[in-house]
């Protein structure tokens, strides 16, 4: 069971759908994120590295089908 912690994205909207060969996560913000590209590859990379670090026990040595 993961920690109860204190809510670090207030009115942030997560909607999350796990399959059998698929995990999808959605936020809606309550607000514009007022971006430019080079912020958002940033986001994108912090966002990869961050769910890696999250699903990394599922990643085990096995025979992948």
């Amino acid at each position: 069971m993961a920690l109860e912690t204190k809510c670090l994205t207030p009115d942030a909207i997560f909607y999350s759908s796990i399959g059998t060969k698929y995990i999808s996560m959605r936020v809606v913000l309550p607000f514009d994120l007022k971006i430019d590209e080079e912020e958002a590859r940033l986001l994108d990379d912090l966002l990869h590295n961050q769910i890696e670090l999250v699903l990394r026990t599922y990643f085990r040595e096995r025979e992948w089908k």
